[in-house]
């Protein structure tokens, strides 16, 4: 054990590099599956963002958000051979995932001893879940980057307002927008509580007129298109997925779950398409899937609120109706059910009513759990707070260090 603490970070540096490697060998994605090659395809062959089609020609897309597709569009451009840019796009969510672990033991000493935060950052290094990660087409890696980044910048800001750490805010912010459309609210709600802490309003809006400059392009062809200022219009799709009749925590696989259990809504579909290739067809979708979503929780509230305690309790535990494969392999379960029982114990013994760090990073993952349940719950969610469980954990393990 002293000999890990004498070299504490080269050892987890050499680690996790190993294990990343194994896994990309092992279990990388040999192609680019749903969403993301569909968005590909599109900007490579047709020169346009878009992710549905109507009668077979793409229509412009408002439903995903376009970071990711974006960047594997950037890098396709050089490697147009699948299998190396596939092996590009691995490699460099391996790069990413280095600087994320970095920046993760950069987070925790703002709050904890070198050791305790060698501890946390070997924790966060060798996440089975994490390790996984890189090696499959999916935004998680880059944005479990952007994440660190966010965190690392707001906890500086929150002693001292510098205009570096406005910066590398503004950025991560406005790129995890880009990337995850639902993180306005955490952007918006961080801004406040940062305000509340430092009471200067002048670099406050700085703050929040650089955040919305970055995403004003998009905002711009957003509203150009479709008439609405905004990231991105899956609402409905989201909430259809998670609420209705037959669905799980998971969700259910959306349009084979319409043509089964919701016919009325299929013919709907059927019609918007028969009108052939419209600009506006995403936002039309969407507000057909929302209508529904709410009107099978009007019909029974009761059902879909006990449905939102089990996905609270799937995301901050563990699923016990899961159907993806290896979900309760021990090398996924156990660790995911040891951090989620210590976030918890660490969520009671931190709290108080001050405004501070620790309480910012209950609250932020309280507001995550909150409002993703509302829709689904799926296994690599999880890894959008592993930076803030293994924080709260952490106060366990100095609260109990004294004692030991």
């Amino acid at each position: 054990m002293n000999y890990f603490f004498k070299f504490k970070l080269p050892i987890i540096f050499l680690l996790a590099l190993v294990l990343r490697i194994i896994s990309i060998y092992y279990y990388r994605d040999t192609e680019i599956a749903n969403e993301w090659g569909i968005i590909v395809e599109n900007l490579a062959n047709n020169n346009i963002l878009s992710v549905h089609s109507v009668q077979g020609v793409p229509v412009p897309n408002i439903f995903m958000p376009p970071l990711y597709p974006l960047f594997l569009y950037s890098i396709k451009i050089f490697f147009n051979n699948t299998d190396i840019f596939l092996w590009v796009i691995q490699y460099l969510q391996l790069f990413f995932a280095i600087i994320t672990i970095f920046l993760a033991n950069k987070i925790l000493l703002e709050f904890f001893s070198e050791n305790l935060s060698a501890i946390g950052t070997l924790i966060f290094a060798v996440f089975p879940l994490n390790v996984y990660a890189v090696s499959q087409i999916s935004s998680i890696t880059l944005q479990i980057l952007l994440l660190n980044i966010f965190i690392y910048s707001y906890l500086k800001l929150f002693k001292k307002i510098e205009y570096l750490q406005i910066f590398l805010f503004t950025i991560s912010s406005a790129l995890l927008m880009l990337l995850r459309g639902e993180f306005f609210i955490f952007v918006i709600l961080s801004i406040i509580y940062l305000y509340l802490k430092q009471k200067n309003l002048t670099k406050i809006l700085l703050i929040s007129f650089m955040t919305l400059l970055i995403i004003s392009p998009y905002l711009y062809r957003n509203y150009n298109i479709f008439g609405v200022i905004t990231i991105t219009k899956s609402g409905g799709y989201n909430l259809l997925k998670g609420n209705h009749p037959r669905t799980k925590p998971e969700g259910t696989p959306m349009f084979l779950s319409i043509e089964k259990v919701i016919p009325e809504v299929k013919s709907k579909l059927d019609e918007l398409i028969a009108k052939g290739p419209s600009s506006n067809y995403d936002l039309a979708q969407d507000k057909i899937l929302l209508n529904q979503a709410i009107k099978f929780i009007k019909s029974n509230p009761l059902h879909y609120v006990m449905l939102y305690i089990k996905k609270v309790l799937s995301f901050m535990f563990i699923d016990i109706n899961a159907s993806y494969a290896n979900y309760y392999s021990p090398l996924h379960i156990i660790p995911k059910l040891f951090l989620g029982v210590t976030t918890l114990i660490g969520i009671i013994l931190s709290f108080n009513l001050r405004v501070n760090a620790q309480n910012f990073v209950t609250l932020y993952y309280l507001a995550n759990i909150g409002l993703v349940s509302i829709f689904f719950i799926l296994p690599r969610y999880s890894l959008s707070l592993l930076m803030i469980q293994i924080i709260l954990s952490l106060f366990v393990l100095k609260k109990l260090k004294p004692k030991l």
